[in-house]
């Protein structure tokens, strides 16, 4: 049985004379993360980043690559397009200086995208109405400077307010010409020259929450568009519409038939707050992972009208754990590890104040555990070591990316601890155990439900308020 805390790279730091995160990653010889199993379009553009740690230089070599794709040694980038349609096994193996290692990843090429749940990078909790080209750039540059491409994280996403003032004469969607000076087709060429993808954000109604232009019967001259610019993600809020279950599946249905047709494979964000259950009706619909739950806000447990806390969220997204499946997933929004209350949307000015790092812990602990995109929302150049441990936590981020796609199950509620469990694909189970009470919580019975924990475990384990541990076995 192996038992480690969420806590497990900083308890890797602290015994090894204070070696940051980077010095851990670029160690000893190569290590694969991230997902095993990718899923593309026939005739559309693959781009996939092999994740692997270990000492630099790596070199990436491989058998059995599809026809029409191409792997850059240096980076691990696999880039190009499949035709037919077809599962692919890839035996992919990374060598440096210290030793070499392979493993399989399978590529799906048909209709299903996604099949793990997305890690990446979000603008809207941190900035807002500040989007500009050169925040994108800079994001891009430290998810590979800091490593967090190397762990699996792919998408840089933009949200609200890379509009220009109007669409074009056409009706095409433009961008705001001082923003974005090389436009986003320029933009996503670059993020592609990383490794990485370009999400985008657009709306169901007339407008945006931000008041920019929606994509409300524009669907398929946008995701036209969207393709010609080289998007991989659209996120499709819900705001400025009709609150009606029949207008909301009829608008999510028509954009996500858009995208489909628009000769890109792009992955589709349902982003209407858990409004009219969309666990029930958002695959039909094209969805790839849609929100469980109005937006988070940068708090444990405050719990205002509209707005979300981490526990607020998780009670929520507690009673639709079943309704979802490789590459349809529940979305409980972004993540806000690293904020510290400093986000323009969810630290609410300085209302909000932030978790402490122990809760972001716990935070990041559930939304892994659940099968939850992964979605980071701080500001990636400036994540001091707390951050870059939580969010770069290997075992965690494994659980997430499992290629068996198992739902976790919540198996117990007791003494304040909530506990999951949850299969993976080497026939071992994980479990979590979350103390979400404020007061310290000791583990002296974590098998009191068959299915809740390990038959043995370190019996005088104490869990401080809001503090979580995870055991695979």
């Amino acid at each position: 049985m192996k038992i480690f805390a969420v806590t497990f790279l900083s308890a890797i730091i602290s015994s090894l004379n204070a070696q940051t995160i980077d010095q851990i990653l670029y160690e000893g010889p190569p290590v694969f993360h991230g997902a095993k199993v990718v899923g593309n379009r026939p005739h559309t553009e693959l781009i996939f980043t092999v994740p692997a740690t270990g000492k630099r230089p790596i070199t990436f070599t491989t058998i059995n690559l599809p026809a029409g794709l191409n792997l850059e040694a240096s980076t691990g980038i696999i880039r190009g397009t499949v035709n037919e349609r077809g599962n692919y096994t890839i035996r992919v193996t990374a060598k440096n200086s210290i030793g070499e290692t392979s493993q399989n990843i399978q590529l799906v090429i048909g209709d299903k995208l996604c099949l793990t749940p997305p890690m990446g990078w979000n603008s809207w909790n941190v900035f807002t109405n500040t989007l500009d080209e050169k925040m994108v750039i800079e994001m891009a540059d430290a998810m590979v400077s800091t490593g967090m491409r190397d762990l699996g994280y792919q998408y840089i996403n933009m949200d609200d307010y890379w509009h220009d003032t109007a669409r074009a004469a056409d009706g095409k969607p433009q961008a705001d010409p001082i923003k974005f000076p090389h436009g986003i087709k320029w933009l996503a060429d670059y993020v592609h020259s990383k490794g990485l993808k370009l999400g985008i954000y657009s709306d169901a109604g007339t407008k945006t929450c931000g008041k920019c232009f929606g994509s409300y019967q524009y669907e398929e001259i946008d995701a036209k568009t969207y393709a010609e610019w080289g998007v991989d993600l659209l996120k499709y809020d819900f705001c400025f519409v009709p609150w009606k279950k029949k207008q909301a599946v009829e608008r999510y249905t028509k954009m996500g038939e858009a995208l489909k047709n628009s000769s890109r494979s792009i992955t589709y964000s349902v982003c209407n707050w858990g409004l009219f259950a969309p666990w029930k009706w958002a695959p039909k619909a094209g969805g790839n992972y849609w929100r469980t739950t109005p937006d988070i806000i940068d708090s444990w447990k405050t719990n205002p009208i509209w707005y979300g806390s981490v526990m607020s969220i998780m009670r929520r997204q507690n009673k639709v754990l079943k309704y979802q499946q490789q590459g349809h997933w529940n979305d409980p929004d972004m993540l806000i590890v690293g904020n510290y209350g400093n986000g323009k949307a969810t630290g609410g000015k300085g209302k909000y104040k932030g978790l402490s790092d122990l809760e972001y812990q716990s935070h990041m602990a559930l939304w892994a555990f659940t099968n939850a995109p992964l979605l980071s929302s701080c500001d990636l150049r400036k994540m001091n070591e707390p951050t870059k441990n939580i969010l770069m936590n290997a075992e965690l981020l494994a659980i997430n990316q499992d290629s068996l796609a198992a739902n976790a199950v919540l198996t117990l509620k007791k003494n304040g601890i909530w506990y999951y469990e949850k299969k993976l694909s080497n026939h071992k189970v994980a479990y979590l155990a979350v103390n979400v009470s404020s007061k310290p919580k000791t583990l002296t019975n974590l098998n009191a439900d068959k299915n809740a924990a390990p038959k043995k475990d370190t019996t005088a384990t104490v869990l401080k308020p809001h503090q979580s541990v995870v055991f695979v076995r």
